[in-house]
């Protein structure tokens, strides 16, 4: 972690947005918490395991990452806290919009797909960005951004993964139960939860990574394409292409999920594996003192 400093702007930036943004979260979500300890609970470990996965993947490209931990860490925070909170206000803010220009049902089918993959995947990017300029100089290359990103989209995931079975949960009405929360859980943990946030933000944060070590022009507008593609992608995701399987029941279903968001997996993978072949592990990088 680098020494807090006093005059970074960039280190005020930082624990500001995070503290203010965590303070709003606690205030949303602390009082059903509160009233449905039992939910709440299961709810916070059940989706803290989308971070599992990504602990295996910083464990398994150790050699190759120099970015310190307490770099993932406020990537983390921020996915749970700014863009969290930033995307909840900003895409209720688009929908505002589009429910004025074209009508409230128009709003509701085409803002998941215009606003929300926009408003969350630049949010999520701007905390790479940041945690890139707090540690400048530590990348090693793209699997750094490629962990970072996905530990900032694992952050945004387990908070609005929370969020969504907490409300399910006071919808049923059933008081403190589990049931509510393990049925969110399967929807968007179980099926949707490989191709969701933390891969989307894997793709960008390789991006970023690759214009902050490379530093050409040619490597700045590849972290712009990249951005965009996410949010093509994104876009894609919550679309209503294939949502009803094409009529072919719940193996149609699953079908179509895998075909949306197969892709963002196949990228990430196909990222890893280049990265890994044209990047000197940090070992071999580094000459001895």
């Amino acid at each position: 972690m680098p020494r807090p400093d006093p005059a970074s702007p960039v280190q005020w930036t930082a624990a500001l947005l995070i503290g203010a943004a965590a303070i709003l979260l606690l205030y949303n979500t602390l009082p059903v918490a509160l009233a449905y300890p039992r939910a709440g609970t299961t709810a916070l470990v059940l989706f803290s395991l989308f971070a599992v996965p990504f602990l295996v993947m910083r464990r398994r490209l150790a050699g190759h990452l120099a970015l310190p931990g307490a770099g993932l860490a406020i990537g983390l925070a921020w996915g749970a806290t700014v863009a969290v909170m930033t995307s909840l206000f900003g895409s209720r803010a688009l929908h505002g919009l589009f429910a004025t220009a074209w009508g409230p049902a128009w709003a509701e089918r085409w803002a998941p797909v215009l606003a929300a993959p926009v408003v969350e995947e630049v949010v999520k990017t701007a905390g790479v960005v940041l945690v890139v300029a707090i540690f400048w100089g530590r990348l090693h290359g793209v699997l750094d951004g490629i962990v970072l990103g996905a530990f900032c989209g694992v952050g945004f995931q387990i908070v609005e993964g929370y969020a969504f079975a907490m409300s399910n949960t006071v919808i049923n009405r059933a008081g403190d139960v589990v049931e509510p929360v393990v049925a969110v859980f399967i929807v968007r943990g179980v099926l949707a939860g490989l191709w969701s946030h933390a891969i989307f933000t894997a793709i960008a944060g390789a991006g970023i990574a690759y214009a902050a070590t490379r530093r050409t022009a040619r490597s700045a507008w590849i972290a712009a394409a990249a951005v965009g593609a996410v949010i093509v992608l994104h876009a894609v995701w919550n679309s209503p292409l294939l949502r009803d399987g094409l009529g072919l029941g719940s193996l149609g279903v699953l079908g179509g999920i895998m075909l949306k968001g197969l892709p963002a997996v196949l990228v990430v993978w196909w990222l890893v594996r280049w990265a890994k072949r044209a990047e000197a592990p940090v070992a071999a990088a580094v000459p001895d003192a």
